[in-house]
């Protein structure tokens, strides 16, 4: 699915009968039957069509918060050549660096929308961010998207192999939430603030586990500056249907950047980067009450020091459980 999709329409033709769909993380859902070889059929499919032809960008199922840009970045002295020869000489016999065309750079202009519990404030950032690192493969789904990227500008500073230069993770997907923000007790972002509260002053741990930059829900704007949050039950709004499975569009910033555990270069560093992720996890059930519940491979990434050492990382706390707040209120999360 495109990065920038929160939802898909499509048609459907049985024979005389045409059905329009719309395929939401969770489930699809379809029109009654529109037979073609009647004036009413034909009818109801133009509308269709015409109302695709002129709805609001959003209507059609992208996200207004995330823009696809292409820029050519200014030229600048380039002391690493790109191709051909890297000096000139000038009339004096000096030898100069010759000046290169930065590559052609792609990226997504991302709005985040950071939450502040405390204040019950919204803030919005922009994140400029490359192409998805890992994108959704599957129709009915988290749609579990990550991005590496900055809060800076790319028309200010950006890497000349054409890509942002990348300094933190921006995760978004629809996980199962509660509605109420309050009640929405498997929040990952609830869980890493609580994380980053607890240990942020043992520098034993740290980079053992995510930093938080911001996150929160990602908002729409209805106009005339009425934001709601993005989740299912706002897309379905106009639609009386009932919402059986609640998502809510999530994003986050974490630090810091790494690579795949297969990206370990040896045995003595593989055993390193899983005790680095183990004592993070025990750390965090044992001082923070959160049980992670999804140790994988892909959950534990390997990060480099500056000499070149590797530590390990455990990331992804979708799946985590809060147990203090669980044992107080165990019905609290309806999902």
């Amino acid at each position: 699915m495109q990065p920038d999709r929160r939802f898909l329409w499509g048609l459907t033709v049985c024979g005389e009968d045409t059905y329009v769909c719309l395929f939401m993380p969770s489930k699809a859902y379809a029109t009654p039957a529109m037979n073609v070889r009647t004036p009413e059929g034909r009818r109801a499919l133009i509308d269709f069509f015409v109302g695709w032809s002129l709805c609001e960008w959003d209507r059609c199922g992208y996200d207004p918060s995330m823009v696809l840009r292409s820029i050519v970045p200014r030229l600048r002295r380039n002391p690493i050549p790109m191709a051909g020869p890297s000096t000139s000489e000038t009339a004096s016999g000096s030898q100069q660096p010759v000046r290169h065309m930065q590559s052609k750079l792609t990226y997504y202009e991302i709005q985040v929308h950071n939450y502040d519990p405390e204040s019950q404030e919204h803030t919005t950032r922009q994140y400029f961010a490359n192409l998805p690192m890992v994108n959704a493969d599957r129709l009915f789904s988290r749609h579990t998207r990550c991005f590496s990227g900055s809060f800076t500008d790319p028309n200010l500073r950006c890497g000349y192999d054409g890509r942002v230069i990348a300094t933190s993770l921006l995760k978004t997907g629809w996980p199962e939430s509660n509605m109420d923000i309050a009640d929405d007790t498997r929040d990952e972002c609830h869980m890493l603030r609580k994380i980053n509260r607890i240990l942020g002053d043992d520098a034993d741990l740290n980079g053992r586990y995510p930093t938080l930059v911001c996150g929160g829900r990602a908002r729409i704007d209805l106009g005339n500056g009425v934001m709601v949050d993005d989740s299912v039950q706002s897309i379905l709004a106009e639609v009386d249907t009932e919402v059986t499975v609640h998502r809510v569009h999530k994003r986050l910033v974490i630090e810091p950047l790494g690579e795949p555990l297969n990206t370990v270069r040896t045995v003595r560093e593989l055993i390193m980067v899983l005790y680095d992720a183990m004592s993070a996890y025990s750390a965090i059930h044992d001082r923070c009450q959160i049980l992670h519940r999804d140790i994988s491979t892909n959950n534990i990434i390997v990060c480099r020091n500056a000499d070149g050492s590797a530590r390990g990382t455990l990331i992804d706390f979708d799946f985590a459980l809060d147990i203090e707040r669980e044992a107080t209120n165990p019905t609290r999360y309806k999902a």
